[in-house]
Protein backbone atom coordinates (compact mmCIF):
# COMPACT_ATOMS: atom_id res chain seq x y z
CA UNK A 1 0.00 0.00 0.00
CA UNK A 2 2.92 3.08 0.41
CA UNK A 3 4.74 1.47 -1.93
CA UNK A 4 1.59 1.96 -4.85
CA UNK A 5 0.89 5.23 -3.01
CA UNK A 6 4.66 6.12 -3.46
CA UNK A 7 4.63 5.49 -7.15
CA UNK A 8 1.50 7.46 -7.69
CA UNK A 9 2.19 10.22 -6.25
CA UNK A 10 5.18 10.80 -6.93
CA UNK A 11 4.29 9.96 -11.22
CA UNK A 12 6.00 7.02 -11.82
CA UNK A 13 5.38 2.98 -13.11
CA UNK A 14 6.34 0.19 -11.77
CA UNK A 15 7.06 -2.15 -14.84
CA UNK A 16 7.60 -6.19 -14.47
CA UNK A 17 6.52 -8.81 -16.21
CA UNK A 18 6.20 -11.02 -13.31
CA UNK A 19 4.12 -11.95 -10.71
CA UNK A 20 1.70 -9.62 -8.00
CA UNK A 21 4.61 -10.07 -5.60
CA UNK A 22 7.42 -9.04 -8.02
CA UNK A 23 5.39 -6.13 -8.32
CA UNK A 24 5.18 -5.43 -5.24
CA UNK A 25 9.10 -5.45 -4.67
CA UNK A 26 9.52 -3.12 -7.36
CA UNK A 27 7.29 -0.46 -6.23
CA UNK A 28 8.52 -1.00 -2.51
CA UNK A 29 12.46 -1.23 -3.89
CA UNK A 30 11.77 2.35 -6.13
CA UNK A 31 10.15 4.02 -3.24
CA UNK A 32 13.08 3.03 -0.89
CA UNK A 33 15.38 4.19 -3.86
CA UNK A 34 13.85 7.64 -4.20
CA UNK A 35 13.77 7.81 0.24
CA UNK A 36 17.71 6.96 -0.44
CA UNK A 37 18.99 7.46 -3.48
CA UNK A 38 22.35 5.42 -2.23
CA UNK A 39 20.01 2.43 -2.61
CA UNK A 40 19.74 2.66 -6.30
CA UNK A 41 23.40 1.81 -6.28
CA UNK A 42 22.69 -1.90 -5.13
CA UNK A 43 18.83 -2.53 -6.26
CA UNK A 44 17.32 -4.24 -7.58
CA UNK A 45 19.80 -7.10 -7.35
CA UNK A 46 19.42 -10.59 -8.59
CA UNK A 47 20.44 -12.43 -5.26
CA UNK A 48 19.60 -12.04 -1.91
CA UNK A 49 20.79 -10.03 0.03
CA UNK A 50 22.14 -7.17 -2.15
CA UNK A 51 25.03 -5.53 -0.26
CA UNK A 52 27.03 -6.89 2.37
CA UNK A 53 30.23 -5.08 3.58
CA UNK A 54 33.12 -5.89 2.82
CA UNK A 55 36.74 -3.56 2.52
CA UNK A 56 35.40 -0.23 0.94
CA UNK A 57 32.44 -1.28 -0.71
CA UNK A 58 29.13 0.42 -0.16
CA UNK A 59 30.77 3.37 1.62
CA UNK A 60 27.86 5.71 0.60
CA UNK A 61 25.42 3.62 2.23
CA UNK A 62 26.86 2.77 5.74
CA UNK A 63 27.47 6.84 5.12
CA UNK A 64 23.76 7.47 4.60
CA UNK A 65 22.77 4.81 7.43
CA UNK A 66 25.07 6.24 9.76
CA UNK A 67 23.61 9.87 8.96
CA UNK A 68 19.96 8.64 9.44
CA UNK A 69 20.57 7.19 12.87
CA UNK A 70 22.78 10.85 14.16
CA UNK A 71 19.95 12.59 13.09
CA UNK A 72 16.39 10.55 14.72
CA UNK A 73 14.74 13.19 16.51
CA UNK A 74 14.99 11.02 19.88
CA UNK A 75 17.75 8.77 19.43
CA UNK A 76 19.20 8.29 22.88
CA UNK A 77 22.33 6.30 22.66
CA UNK A 78 25.55 6.52 20.51
CA UNK A 79 26.23 3.74 18.49
CA UNK A 80 27.11 3.70 14.56
CA UNK A 81 29.96 5.86 15.09
CA UNK A 82 32.26 4.48 12.62
CA UNK A 83 32.44 3.29 9.23
CA UNK A 84 34.96 0.09 10.16
CA UNK A 85 34.46 -2.94 8.69
CA UNK A 86 34.78 -6.38 10.08
CA UNK A 87 38.28 -8.69 8.37
CA UNK A 88 37.18 -11.25 5.64
CA UNK A 89 37.13 -13.77 8.10
CA UNK A 90 34.92 -12.24 10.60
CA UNK A 91 32.59 -11.36 8.23
CA UNK A 92 32.21 -14.58 6.62
CA UNK A 93 31.77 -16.30 10.27
CA UNK A 94 28.66 -13.14 11.03
CA UNK A 95 27.67 -13.55 7.74
CA UNK A 96 26.99 -17.76 8.26
CA UNK A 97 25.37 -17.07 11.59
CA UNK A 98 22.71 -15.32 10.13
CA UNK A 99 22.17 -17.27 6.59
CA UNK A 100 21.76 -20.17 9.26
CA UNK A 101 19.42 -18.00 11.04
CA UNK A 102 17.21 -17.52 8.14
CA UNK A 103 17.74 -21.51 6.37
CA UNK A 104 16.09 -21.77 10.34
CA UNK A 105 13.44 -19.25 9.94
CA UNK A 106 12.59 -20.51 6.58
CA UNK A 107 11.48 -23.84 7.71
CA UNK A 108 9.63 -23.27 10.56
CA UNK A 109 8.21 -19.55 9.44
CA UNK A 110 8.60 -19.95 5.48
CA UNK A 111 6.02 -16.78 5.35
CA UNK A 112 8.56 -15.01 7.49
CA UNK A 113 11.25 -15.41 5.63
CA UNK A 114 9.91 -14.45 2.49
CA UNK A 115 8.75 -11.48 3.80
CA UNK A 116 12.39 -10.72 4.97
CA UNK A 117 13.56 -10.79 1.92
CA UNK A 118 10.60 -8.41 0.63
CA UNK A 119 11.06 -5.70 3.02
CA UNK A 120 14.83 -5.97 4.30
CA UNK A 121 16.73 -6.65 0.99
CA UNK A 122 19.84 -5.33 1.95
CA UNK A 123 21.87 -6.28 4.63
CA UNK A 124 25.16 -5.04 5.75
CA UNK A 125 27.80 -6.09 8.07
CA UNK A 126 30.33 -3.47 10.09
CA UNK A 127 30.69 -2.49 13.88
CA UNK A 128 28.51 -1.15 15.42
CA UNK A 129 30.06 0.61 18.88
CA UNK A 130 29.05 -2.51 20.69
CA UNK A 131 25.34 -3.54 19.85
CA UNK A 132 24.31 -6.05 17.81
CA UNK A 133 23.24 -3.85 14.85
CA UNK A 134 19.63 -1.98 14.13
CA UNK A 135 17.00 -0.08 11.74
CA UNK A 136 16.21 3.15 10.83
CA UNK A 137 13.20 4.90 9.42
CA UNK A 138 15.14 6.96 7.57
CA UNK A 139 17.17 4.01 5.33
CA UNK A 140 14.04 1.60 4.95
CA UNK A 141 14.89 -1.77 3.29
CA UNK A 142 18.65 -2.14 4.81
CA UNK A 143 19.88 -3.65 8.22
CA UNK A 144 22.87 -3.16 9.63
CA UNK A 145 24.44 -6.67 11.39
CA UNK A 146 26.93 -7.13 13.88
CA UNK A 147 25.76 -10.24 15.29
CA UNK A 148 28.12 -11.38 18.01
CA UNK A 149 29.87 -14.44 19.00
CA UNK A 150 28.53 -16.04 21.68
CA UNK A 151 24.49 -16.38 20.17
CA UNK A 152 22.93 -19.61 19.24
CA UNK A 153 20.56 -19.81 16.31
CA UNK A 154 18.19 -18.78 18.23
CA UNK A 155 19.21 -15.26 19.32
CA UNK A 156 20.03 -14.91 15.66
CA UNK A 157 16.85 -15.50 14.74
CA UNK A 158 15.01 -13.54 17.51
CA UNK A 159 17.36 -10.69 16.39
CA UNK A 160 16.13 -10.45 13.04
CA UNK A 161 12.41 -10.66 14.06
CA UNK A 162 13.56 -7.58 16.33
CA UNK A 163 14.52 -5.43 13.49
CA UNK A 164 11.67 -6.74 11.37
CA UNK A 165 8.96 -5.92 13.82
CA UNK A 166 10.74 -2.26 14.07
CA UNK A 167 11.04 -1.98 9.73
CA UNK A 168 7.10 -2.86 9.81
CA UNK A 169 5.94 -0.37 12.36
CA UNK A 170 8.46 2.25 10.41
CA UNK A 171 6.42 1.49 7.08
CA UNK A 172 3.14 1.83 9.48
CA UNK A 173 4.36 5.16 10.62
CA UNK A 174 5.39 6.53 7.32
CA UNK A 175 1.43 5.16 5.93
CA UNK A 176 -0.48 6.46 9.17
CA UNK A 177 1.92 9.04 10.73
CA UNK A 178 2.40 8.12 14.55
CA UNK A 179 3.46 11.01 16.73
CA UNK A 180 1.59 14.20 17.18
CA UNK A 181 4.95 16.31 18.41
CA UNK A 182 8.33 14.48 18.67
CA UNK A 183 9.49 17.26 20.53
CA UNK A 184 6.45 16.59 23.54
CA UNK A 185 7.88 12.61 23.53
CA UNK A 186 11.00 13.26 24.88
CA UNK A 187 10.07 15.96 28.25
CA UNK A 188 10.64 13.90 31.35
CA UNK A 189 6.55 13.57 32.26
CA UNK A 190 6.34 11.44 29.22
CA UNK A 191 9.36 9.12 29.21
CA UNK A 192 8.31 5.71 30.26
CA UNK A 193 10.12 2.52 30.83
CA UNK A 194 11.18 0.45 28.42
CA UNK A 195 9.59 -3.73 28.04
CA UNK A 196 13.13 -4.71 26.94
CA UNK A 197 15.54 -2.24 28.18
CA UNK A 198 13.62 -1.57 31.30
CA UNK A 199 14.94 2.12 31.54
CA UNK A 200 12.72 5.38 30.84
CA UNK A 201 12.90 6.07 27.24
CA UNK A 202 10.50 8.24 24.70
CA UNK A 203 7.59 6.80 24.11
CA UNK A 204 8.61 6.04 20.29
CA UNK A 205 11.20 3.98 21.40
CA UNK A 206 9.12 2.22 23.88
CA UNK A 207 6.10 2.20 21.49
CA UNK A 208 9.09 -0.16 19.88
CA UNK A 209 9.91 -2.31 22.89
CA UNK A 210 6.02 -3.29 23.68
CA UNK A 211 5.46 -4.52 19.49
CA UNK A 212 8.97 -5.97 19.69
CA UNK A 213 8.85 -7.59 22.78
CA UNK A 214 5.14 -9.31 22.42
CA UNK A 215 6.20 -10.37 18.97
CA UNK A 216 9.09 -12.47 20.18
CA UNK A 217 6.40 -13.92 22.92
CA UNK A 218 3.83 -15.01 20.51
CA UNK A 219 6.83 -16.06 17.87
CA UNK A 220 7.78 -18.65 20.83
CA UNK A 221 4.89 -19.57 21.77
CA UNK A 222 3.59 -20.84 18.14
CA UNK A 223 6.71 -22.44 17.92
CA UNK A 224 7.76 -20.03 15.17
CA UNK A 225 11.49 -20.26 16.55
CA UNK A 226 12.53 -23.60 17.36
CA UNK A 227 13.97 -24.36 20.20
CA UNK A 228 13.11 -20.98 22.28
CA UNK A 229 12.20 -22.32 25.50
CA UNK A 230 14.93 -24.97 25.38
CA UNK A 231 17.78 -22.81 24.78
CA UNK A 232 20.49 -20.29 27.13
CA UNK A 233 19.30 -16.98 25.44
CA UNK A 234 21.24 -14.07 25.55
CA UNK A 235 19.52 -11.53 23.34
CA UNK A 236 16.24 -11.38 25.20
CA UNK A 237 15.00 -12.24 28.70
CA UNK A 238 13.16 -15.65 28.86
CA UNK A 239 9.45 -15.49 28.15
CA UNK A 240 8.21 -15.01 31.59
CA UNK A 241 10.74 -11.81 32.76
CA UNK A 242 9.42 -10.67 28.60
CA UNK A 243 6.21 -11.26 29.15
CA UNK A 244 6.30 -9.42 32.40
CA UNK A 245 8.56 -6.29 30.77
CA UNK A 246 6.26 -5.79 27.94
CA UNK A 247 2.78 -5.64 30.59
CA UNK A 248 4.52 -2.76 32.88
CA UNK A 249 5.41 -1.19 29.79
CA UNK A 250 2.24 -1.18 28.59
CA UNK A 251 0.74 -0.37 31.84
CA UNK A 252 2.51 2.50 32.19
CA UNK A 253 1.80 3.72 28.55
CA UNK A 254 -1.39 3.34 29.14
CA UNK A 255 -1.27 5.83 31.89
CA UNK A 256 -0.31 9.14 29.78
CA UNK A 257 -2.33 10.93 28.00
CA UNK A 258 -1.96 9.44 24.16
CA UNK A 259 -4.67 11.29 22.68
CA UNK A 260 -2.04 13.94 22.89
CA UNK A 261 0.74 12.64 22.32
CA UNK A 262 -0.54 9.94 19.25
CA UNK A 263 -1.98 9.04 16.65
CA UNK A 264 -4.80 6.72 16.18
CA UNK A 265 -2.80 4.01 14.15
CA UNK A 266 -0.10 3.59 17.09
CA UNK A 267 -3.07 3.93 19.97
CA UNK A 268 -4.76 1.13 18.35
CA UNK A 269 -1.44 -1.04 18.01
CA UNK A 270 -0.71 -0.10 21.74
CA UNK A 271 -4.31 -1.57 21.89
CA UNK A 272 -4.21 -4.89 19.77
CA UNK A 273 -0.85 -5.52 21.80
CA UNK A 274 -2.48 -5.35 25.05
CA UNK A 275 -5.25 -7.91 23.70
CA UNK A 276 -2.72 -10.58 22.43
CA UNK A 277 -0.25 -9.93 25.90
CA UNK A 278 -3.19 -11.00 27.11
CA UNK A 279 -3.80 -14.43 25.56
CA UNK A 280 0.40 -15.27 26.21
CA UNK A 281 0.08 -17.38 29.86
CA UNK A 282 2.14 -16.61 32.16
CA UNK A 283 4.45 -19.59 32.69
Amino acid sequence: MVSTAHAARTGQEVLTAGSEFEALRAGYQLMIGDMQPVLREVLPASAYPAAVTAGAAHEGLRGAFLHGIANEESVDYDIFRTQQVFANDELAAKRRRITEALDALGETWPEFRALYELLVPVLLYAPDGGLAGGTSSTVLGVLWLAPKEHWNTVDAQEFLLHEFVHHTLFLEERRFGFYRNMTMLMEDQYLTRSAIRKDRRPLDKVLHSIVVGAEVLLARQEGRIAGSEHTPLSLHPGSQELRDGVAASLDEVFELPLEKLLQPRPIEILELTRKRLAEIPSS
